[in-house]
C-alpha cells in the first residue's frame, strides 16, 4: 500500500511539473544543438573564436528575444490575475443574487401555500381568469386576438378589481373596447365565488397579486440583466443557465405569460427571454394551442427541451431501426 501511495505521489508530481520539464529539456537541446554545427569546431575540438561569437550572440540577440517573452508571460499573468478578480467580483454578488431569489420564492406566501406551489395556483387562476375574459368576449361580440385574451387575462391575475386595482387595470388595457373592459371587470367580481367553490381555491381569486409578483419579477430581471451586461469572457449563457435552474415548470410558464405583456416587454425588448432560453423547460402541452397559447409560433425550432429530446429520440430510433427490423 505505501509502495502504491509513493508511486501515486511521483505521477502526480511528475503532471504537475510537465509542462516545465519539457521547456527546460527542450531548452536545453537547443543551447547545445550549436555544437553539432561544423562552424564551431575545429576538428574534433571546439574553435573558441567561434564559440565567443555564438556567446555574444546568445547574450544579444537571443537574450533579448528572452526578455520580450518574459515581459509578454509577465503581461499575460497581471491579465489573467485581473480576469480572476473580476470573476470572483462577479461572482460573489452572482450567487448572493441567487441566494436573494431563493429567499424571495421562500417568502411568497398565498393562504396555506408558500414558495414553488403558490405559482401553481397563480396559473389556476390565470386560467380561470382567461376563461372570464373569453366569456365576456364572445358575449358582447368583441373582437380579440388570442394574445389580447391572454394578456388581459394576466393583466387580472396581477392587477385584480378592486377600488385601487380596478383603476390600473383600466390603465393597461385602455388600447381595448371601455365596453369590455367594464363588463370584465363586472363579470370578475361576479365569479369570485364560483370559482372559489369549483377550483377549490381557498382565497378570494382576482384581488390582485402585483405586491407577490411584482417584486419577485423585478428581483429576476435584475439578476439576468446583471449577467447579460458582463463582458465577453465571462460564460454569460452558463450563469443564466443556473438561474433557469431555478425556476419551476408554473414559474417559467408564467414569466413567460408576463413577457407578452406591456407590464414584462422589456424580457423581449432584450431578447432575454430569446438569447438564454429562459422558459425552455416549459413542456409541449402545457398551453393549449388553440385557447391559451401557442409556444411553437413563439420561438425556433428546437428552441424548448422537449423539441431536442424528440430530436434524439428521432436519431436513436433510426439507429435501432436496422435491430428491430432483423
Amino acid at each position: 500500500m505505501a509502495k502504491s501511495n509513493n508511486q501515486r505521489r511521483a505521477h502526480h508530481w511528475y503532471r504537475e511539473w510537465a509542462e516545465e520539464l519539457t521547456i527546460f529539456a527542450l531548452g536545453l537541446v537547443a543551447i547545445h544543438a550549436i555544437f553539432i554545427s561544423k562552424a564551431f569546431r575545429q576538428g574534433s575540438a571546439i574553435n573558441p573564436e567561434g564559440a565567443g561569437q555564438f556567446g555574444s550572440f546568445v547574450g544579444g540577440y537571443v537574450g533579448a528575444m528572452f526578455a520580450l517573452a518574459g515581459v509578454l508571460l509577465l503581461y499575460r499573468t497581471l491579465k489573467y490575475q485581473r480576469l480572476t478578480s473580476r470573476l470572483d467580483s462577479f461572482e460573489n454578488k452572482y450567487f448572493e443574487l441567487i441566494k436573494m431569489h431563493r429567499d424571495n420564492v421562500a417568502e411568497i406566501e398565498l393562504q396555506s401555500e408558500s414558495g414553488r406551489k403558490v405559482f401553481v395556483l397563480l396559473m389556476r387562476e390565470l386560467r380561470c381568469a382567461l376563461e372570464v375574459v373569453r366569456l365576456v368576449a364572445d358575449a358582447g361580440h368583441y373582437t380579440l386576438a388570442q394574445p389580447e385574451r391572454l394578456q388581459s387575462a394576466y393583466c387580472c391575475l396581477f392587477f385584480g378589481v378592486g377600488p385601487n386595482s380596478s383603476r390600473m387595470l383600466k390603465t393597461y388595457l385602455s388600447n381595448l373596447d371601455a365596453g369590455f373592459v367594464g363588463a370584465l371587470e363586472y363579470e370578475l367580481n361576479r365569479t369570485k365565488a364560483r370559482f372559489m367553490a369549483e377550483r377549490g381555491f381557498k382565497y378570494v381569486p382576482f384581488e390582485g397579486h402585483q405586491s407577490r409578483l411584482g417584486h419577485y419579477y423585478r428581483h429576476l430581471y435584475q439578476m439576468v440583466c446583471y449577467v447579460d451586461q458582463q463582458g465577453p469572457d465571462i460564460a454569460r449563457y452558463e450563469y443564466v443557465k443556473t438561474i433557469r435552474a431555478q425556476l419551476s415548470t408554473h414559474e417559467q410558464a408564467l414569466l413567460l405569460v408576463n413577457s407578452l405583456t406591456p407590464i414584462g416587454q422589456n424580457w423581449w425588448l432584450k431578447d432575454l427571454i430569446g438569447r438564454y432560453r429562459l422558459v425552455k423547460n416549459i413542456p409541449r402541452d402545457f398551453f393549449d394551442s388553440s385557447t391559451e397559447l401557442d409556444i411553437g409560433d413563439l420561438f425556433d425550432a428546437s428552441y424548448f427541451e422537449w423539441e431536442e429530446t424528440t430530436s434524439e429520440g428521432a436519431v436513436w430510433a433510426r439507429r435501432r431501426l436496422p435491430y428491430r427490423q432483423s
